[in-house]
């Protein structure tokens, strides 16, 4: 899985604000009428797609940016998650107002990209003040 930042930036803002953060995830396949090729398929990208989102809500979670729920990982590569009452850290609240603001993100993305950067946590920390500075001037 690539990290992607508008997927986490997306999650930060949807665990401040209270918004239901699944609201993404994907419905298990279901096999009816249909070849076993096909289930297959469909059933890769159900797995693709709740890999990357529970892979990004556990990226965050190990870093410390949020906590309040679990993300579990079974022998045969099935995920789990428990939730709680999900949170912000004050870590998490520091990096979301980063690059919450749609114009400072966009500027941190095409500079980053225009640098050959990558966007590493620290990168994005470094180049928001310079994007707010940018855009304020």
């Amino acid at each position: 899985m690539k990290r992607d930042w508008d997927l986490i930036r997306r999650l930060l803002t949807d665990i401040e604000e209270g918004r239901d953060f699944l609201a993404d995830a994907p419905a298990e396949p279901k096999w009816l009428d249909q070849s076993e090729e096909a289930f297959a398929k469909e059933m890769r990208a159900y797995r693709s797609a709740d890999e990357r989102l529970f892979g990004h809500l556990e990226l965050l979670r190990e870093a410390g940016y949020t906590d309040g729920y679990e993300v579990l990982r079974g022998a045969d590569g099935t995920i789990s998650f428990g939730l709680a009452s999900p949170r912000l850290t004050m870590a998490g609240h520091d990096l979301l107002d980063t690059v919450r603001s749609s114009k400072v993100w966009a500027w941190i993305k095409s500079t980053a990209s225009a640098k050959g950067l990558e966007l590493t946590v620290d990168a994005v920390k470094a180049l928001g003040p310079l994007a707010l500075k940018h855009i304020l001037s």
